[in-house]
């Protein structure tokens, strides 16, 4: 008698919606101001989620993407893929394990919506904080190669973005926050100057040890609810915090 067959995967289309984002500018310090903007009229509405970003802009740079990335991070907006024609771009997307989609088909009700969105954002007055209005935004330092074992990578008086793998032993240190893109098998410190609030975003976490601001944890063994998982990892009531981002 034959078998029945069991099929144990199954592919099916989904009706999920995500964000997209466009991107007109290249001025970094005015994005951050304004995605927290955006975040402060309905925060619960795009805290963690799903953004595709549109970059028209030509001249836009693979760091500068980069950078896109680590402020929408830092804002808990979760980058899943770009839309863009160029290259360099898209070759980074691929690179870093986003999605490059095609340009949509947008209907007229839809982007009456979108418009309507914009207005109600634009007319939104938002006081930006002391501590932002303090706070001299620099550009992150920006590694793309692997960290291989043994080496130490520093950023100084600045967050620090990681392109590449960090292999075993392999040490990663900032003044700020750090956001690592690939997998993170070595140590990783942030916030060495005493910032608490300093955080750490792993793509993929197989971390020896991470340490904000002098509070650390070391790892014998990375349990399995963290490895391979997008970890976020903050300092709350002076002990790490560790997040899975899905």
């Amino acid at each position: 008698m034959e078998k029945e067959k069991i099929n144990l995967v199954e592919m099916r289309i989904q009706g999920e919606a995500f964000y997209a984002l466009k991107v007109p500018s290249k001025n970094t310090e005015k994005l951050f101001d304004e995605i927290t903007s955006l975040l402060e009229v309905d925060k619960d509405k795009f805290q963690y989620a799903p953004v595709v970003l549109e970059i028209e802009n030509k001249h836009f740079q693979a760091n500068e993407l980069a950078v896109l990335i680590e402020i929408l991070t830092q804002n808990n907006m979760v980058t899943i893929g770009i839309r863009s024609e160029v290259k360099e771009l898209i070759d980074f997307a691929r690179f870093s394990g986003l999605v490059v989609f095609d340009k949509p088909a947008v209907t007229l009700e839809e982007d009456k919506k979108l418009k309507q969105l914009n207005k109600e954002v634009k007319s939104k007055s938002i006081p930006v904080s002391k501590v932002a209005q303090n706070e001299k935004h620099r550009l992150p330092k920006i590694v793309i190669n692997e960290v291989a074992s043994s080496e130490q990578v520093f950023a100084k008086d600045s967050d620090l973005v990681l392109l590449g793998l960090v292999k075993f032993d392999g040490e990663v240190i900032s003044h700020g926050c750090i956001s690592a893109y690939r997998e993170v098998c070595g140590k990783v410190f942030a916030g060495v100057d005493g910032d608490e609030n300093a955080t750490i975003f792993i793509h993929s976490f197989n971390a020896q040890l991470v340490a904000i601001a002098g509070i650390y944890k070391q790892f014998e063994v990375v349990p399995n609810k963290l490895k391979g998982h997008s970890v976020m990892i903050d300092l709350k009531d002076g002990k790490l915090r560790f997040q899975i981002v899905k």
